[in-house]
Order: structure tokens, then sequence, then C-alpha cells
């Protein structure tokens, strides 16, 4: 237990100190201290109460005795009198003064025993109130299981209802869980087996006796209408007191639970819009349509501030937030549109108007929505605005991710001033850039059923010389006319939910080449991965196989997919915590966006986006980023790599604002190719 102290209050520290030798010689582990006047009494019982206020030989002018015995009970602390006993008088007028304690100054194993007393009441105290909060919690936590539970399920005291929970209500169709308390057992059900009498099953129920198998019966609704059910009984407790839990198992059950999967399979559990799988599927549809009589578009929004909010609002309250605004979103549109929620902060619609103006109004109206609703998230309400980016449906429109992605681009350019939309426009080029993008995705698509994705390492090399050894991993694409690196087809890749196939099948050979290094391994990981909530599963699998320590990973990804994708790369690091993995954020700058990552993610590593690298010599303003992004990453333990250094020039550069990790050309090292 925490430390435990003992208030002495006394003239003179001789006392305290002399009791601290005396519990501390018996073994008892307690911190005594001594208070000479009412004020310092007053100030310890403020910071921490004590086991016991032990009143000895105080002056009766900085001290009184009746003042410090109604603090002791203010605080609800023990009080008591350490005395020798010797003056009956001064024994007598202290006790009508206050009711108390007397400890015999000379009796030293009666203060050890009433002081070791004391401290075992104290622990058991709190361990009761540690328990009593766990119970409650674990109630709570059950009260909650059982109302959101799909089995209709009551609790009966002497046939009669006690508590019935959402799903028993649905079940007879009531909506109030009061209207169940009149309801009798022998009104409501009626047995299909005729020798089965109600009564009978009662009383035994009332005496513990429970039906080994499910009884079958006929409900009888308070509508007048019936359902067939299957009911199955078990003892329970309720309000302190014995009752019969009975579940009810509706025969019709199946094909309600066929539609219940179905909804959940395309719906966000949080704000009741469709999911993006869902959503996706709808735009590829509309795409798919060849309807072009009306303008249909998609329409991808996002709340403004979203990173300080996730600063300043606990998990739950942001949820409340996203839900509320979802909430406005919806009543916002017509029937006939499909809201979804995208990703941790972002919502899209897709929308059907008779024309590009009208798609216009509807967007001015999201944006007017949300500016003027009140959200109550938590204990604060608020209010705040979106930024909005419309993509419109046309005849050159390839899939869904491509059109979601170029929605979320203009929302990007919208939100740098707030609370205004922008429109995609395709350039001239559109068809040539789709064949183009088709291309690659043909291209991609063949490198991943041959062996044509292959994987170079490269140093990086700590200038203290004491740290650790780091290599990266970086892909390319064989192609007929050179190699393509990783940042050539790497987004259209994402776009098209090809990278986290890539790294599916580049991850496991890449392991296997770890087993005879010692180096720790940087693999650059895809937004797809990301998302993918079975990849952390994947990866502890892989590395096993592999028989190589979890601590020697680093993932990568990039800081605009990091931040894009904040709650799923929390998740993706704290599923992958036990295997020890560390991580590393890529194409980092000193924008505010990238900076606000290291508050939000536990990063090892970050490395410096190549643009700061070019004609650093060169930009007094680079250099300044350099420095900004090295004096943030400081205080929480994150190495910074500069990656591309062309020569020692730059090295030197790099070296007085405080970057120690360098790759690039200036190495004169030869690259070593693997997971071919």
């Amino acid at each position: 237990m925490d430390s435990v102290n003992l208030l002495v209050t006394d003239r003179s520290p001789d006392a305290a100190e002399r009791i601290n030798s005396l519990l501390r010689n018996s073994g008892i582990k307690i911190h005594v201290i001594h208070a000479a006047s009412v004020v310092e009494v007053k100030r310890s019982l403020d910071n921490d109460a004590p086991v016991m206020l032990l009143y000895a030989d105080a002056d009766d002018t900085d001290a009184p005795l009746e003042e410090v015995a109604n603090l002791a009970l203010a605080f609800n602390v023990p009080f008591a009198l350490f005395t020798d006993v010797s003056t009956n008088q001064q024994l007598t007028t202290a006790l009508e003064a206050t009711a108390c304690f007397v400890i015999h100054s000379e009796l030293e194993n009666l203060l050890t025993e009433s002081v070791s007393r004391l401290i075992r009441n104290a622990e058991n105290e709190r361990m009761y109130a540690s328990r009593q909060q766990r119970l409650e919690e674990l109630e709570h936590r059950y009260n909650l299981l059982l109302d959101s539970s799909r089995d209709p399920i009551a609790y009966i005291h002497e046939g009669l209802h006690v508590y019935a929970n959402r799903a028993y209500l649905e079940a007879l169709r009531l909506e109030n869980p009061d209207d169940t308390m009149a309801l009798s057992l022998l009104e409501l059900i009626k047995p299909k087996d005729e020798a089965t009498d109600m009564k009978s099953l009662l009383r035994g129920l009332s005496r513990g006796e429970f039906p080994e198998a499910g009884l079958e019966v006929e409900v009888n609704r308070p509508d007048g209408s019936v359902l067939d059910a299957s009911l199955l009984f078990s003892p329970a407790r309720f309000d302190g007191e014995d009752c019969t839990q009975m579940m009810m198992q509706r025969k019709d059950a199946a094909s309600e639970l066929a539609s219940e999967l179905e909804r959940m399979r395309v719906t966000d559990p949080l704000t009741g819009l469709a999911n993006r799988k869902a959503f996706m599927s709808a735009v590829d549809e509309r795409i798919a349509s060849e309807e072009h009589d009306s303008v249909a578009a998609v329409l991808y929004l996002e709340p403004d501030g979203f990173d300080a909010l996730q600063s300043d609002l606990s998990a739950d309250a942001l949820d409340e937030f996203l839900a509320d605004l979802a909430q406005v979103i919806r009543h916002s549109l017509d029937e006939s549109d499909l809201p979804a929620r995208i990703n941790e902060e972002g919502f899209g619609v897709l929308a059907l108007r008779p024309s590009v103006a009208d798609m216009e109004t509807l967007a001015e109206t999201l944006l007017k929505n949300c500016r003027n609703h009140v959200i109550e998230a938590g204990d604060r309400a608020f209010s705040i605005s979106c930024s909005i980016g419309i993509r419109n449906i046309g005849r050159l429109a390839t899939d869904a991710p491509e059109i979601l992605a170029q929605a979320r681009e203009v929302c990007a350019a919208a939100a740098e001033d707030g609370d205004r939309f922008e429109i995609f426009r395709p350039q001239l080029t559109a068809v040539e850039s789709a064949d183009g993008e088709q291309d690659w995705i043909n291209r991609i698509n063949e490198a991943l059923r041959s062996q044509d994705l292959y994987t170079v390492q490269q140093s990086i090399v700590d200038l203290d010389g004491e740290g650790e050894q780091l290599v990266e991993n970086i892909s390319f694409l064989r192609g007929e006319n050179g190699d393509h690196s990783s940042l050539e087809f790497q987004q259209i890749a994402e776009r098209n939910d090809l990278a986290g196939a890539i790294d599916r099948k580049m991850i496991p050979g890449l392991l296997r080449t770890f087993v005879d290094s010692s180096e720790r391994q940087i693999i650059n990981l895809s937004s797809n991965s990301i998302l993918d909530y079975s990849f952390p599963g994947w990866l502890v699998e892989q590395v096993r196989e592999a028989c190589i320590e979890g601590d020697r990973i680093i993932l990568q990804i990039a800081a605009s997919a990091a931040h894009s994708n904040l709650r799923p790369a929390q998740r993706l690091m704290t599923e992958l915590e036990p295997l020890g993995c560390r991580l590393s954020v890529g194409q980092f700058d000193a924008g505010l966006k990238s900076l606000q990552l290291l508050d939000h993610l536990e990063t090892s590593y970050v490395k410096l986006d190549r643009t700061l690298m070019a004609d650093l010599l060169a930009d007094s303003r680079k250099q300044d980023d350099v420095r900004k992004v090295v004096k943030a990453a400081e205080p929480h333990g994150v190495a910074v790599i500069a990656d591309e250094v062309a020569d020692t020039a730059s090295l030197a550069v790099l070296w007085q604002c405080g970057v120690k990790l360098i790759s690039g050309a200036f190495l004169n090292e030869s690259s070593q190719v693997i997971a071919q």
C-alpha cells in the first residue's frame, strides 16, 4: 500500500523521533510527522490523512487539546492522548474536553500494537474500497452486456418480471421496460406440451428446480400477436435477490440473425452510417450504371481542427462528437443519398442531383448545418466548421478508390482555409492519365504474380558510432527500360488497394533474410496495411515462422498516411506491442501536422522528407526546418534520420543541426539486393 503516516503533536520533535525509532525497530514501516501547532496539524491533515493523530506533551497555547481533537474529528482520523497517566486530574480534564483513546507513554507495546492495528484497518479499508469499486465495474459491464445482448433475456421472480433487456422488449413489441412489470408468465406463456402445467413449473422455479431442456412455448404478445419460442431457465440474482433468468430463443431468429449480420456488415457501428466497404461498392455500382441523366458525385467531408479535438477530448467524448456530426450530415441529405463513415474523421456522401449547381448547393447546406449545430460531447458544448471535397462521377471515372482519393485531395486543399468546399477539376490529359494508371495497375498485378518485385537494403550510419546498426529495405519493380522505385508506383498501388498485397508478398522473404544479420531492419508499410485489421496477426505469425526477434523490426509509415489514419496506426502499434516492433515515420517535415504525430504516436524514429535534403547547403530555411524537427523530436526520445545525403558538406550541416543518423550516396557502399 502507499506510505503510512502517524502525526504526533508535541512542543518538541524529540517525542516524534523517539516514536519513529520505536516503531521502526518493531518492524513497522511508517512515516512519523511532527506538528507543534494547530496550523501545522491542519496543514498535515490537508496533505495526507494519517492513521492516527497522537497528542503528546503539546503547548496548550499553540496546540490546544480541544482544537486538535476537533480537527481529528473533522478529518475522520483516530485521536489518541500519549501520556504517562500520572496526573489523574489532568487526564480527567482532557477526557471531559474530548472523546479519544489514551495510550500509556511508558508502555511501548501498547503504542506498537495500536499503530499496527490501525495500519491493518487502513489496509483492509483500502482493499475493501478497491474490491467494491471492481465489483461495481463488473456489475456495470455485465449490465451493459446484458442490455446490449441480441438474445431476449428477462429476470423472473414468482412468475413476474423484474427485469427485461432491450432484445426481450423488441421480441414482445414493447417500448418501455415498465410495461413488463404487470406481465405474468401465466398469461404470457402457453406451453406447446399440454402435459406441462405452468403453475407447477413456476413453483419448481422458485425452489431452484429448472427444466434441463428448453421449454417449447407460444408467447402471446400484449398486442395480440403470437411467436414461437424455446425458453431456457437458470438461477440468477437481481438487486441482491434470488430470481430466475429466462432466455427466449425465437424460432424465427435465424432469419433475423442473417438480417442483423448483413446490417452489421455494411454499417459503421459508431455512427450508424454505411461503412467504407459498402460505400465503395455503391460508388463502383454507380460508375458501372452508365446512367448520366443526373449529376452523381462523391462528397468527402472532414471537421476542421480535428487534431486539436483529439488532444482536447477523451475517447468517449470524441466518439460522441463523431456520432453527433454523423446525424447532422444525415439530416442534411435526401433519402436517396448515401452517407458513410470513411475513416476516423472523414465522412463520404454519394449524392445524385439534377445539376452541378444543385450539388454545390448541397455542399453549402452541409457546411452551414455543421457550422450552426451545437455539438455536445462529454461535458462540453461547441460548434465546429468542416471542409468538403467534391469529385463528380463522370464518364472518365475508373473506380471508387480513385474517386475517393481525388475527393480527399481537394478536401485537404479546402481545409487550408476551412469552412468551404472545392471541386476536383480533372486535367486536360485525364484520359491519358487514366490509361497510364491502368497500365501501372496491370504491371503491378503482373509483378505480384511473378518475381518482378525485389528489395534493396540501404545502411543507416550513426555518426556517433555508438548507436544501433540500422538498415532500410526499399522496394523496386523491374521494368523493361529500367527498374522503378516504390516512389513511382506506391501511390497508385495504394489508391487501388494493391499496396497491401505488395507488403504481404515482400515481407515474408525479407524476414527470412534477417536471420543471419544483427541489424535492426526498417520495413516500409503502406496505408492499405495500416487499415487492414488482419495485418497485425499476420505479421506476428510471419515473424514467428522466420524465428527472429520482433524488436529487430521497425515499421516505417509515411507521415501523410499516419496523419490520415491516426487511429488505425495507433491500433496497429498497440496490437504489435507484445511483439516488440518499433515505429518510424517517413517523409517527415517541419509542418504542424507532422510534428503533432509525435504527441499521438509512440515513435522511435523519424526520417526527414527528401525535399528538406534538396539544396540543404544553400537554403537556410531548410536548415531551420531540420533543426525544428530535431528540437521537437528530442523530448520524445525520437531519433532523426536523414536520407539521400550526397556529400560530406551536407553531412557537416546535418551534424550541426543535430542529426546523427545518415544514409545516402556519400557512404559509397554497394546496395544489397534481397527478397527477389
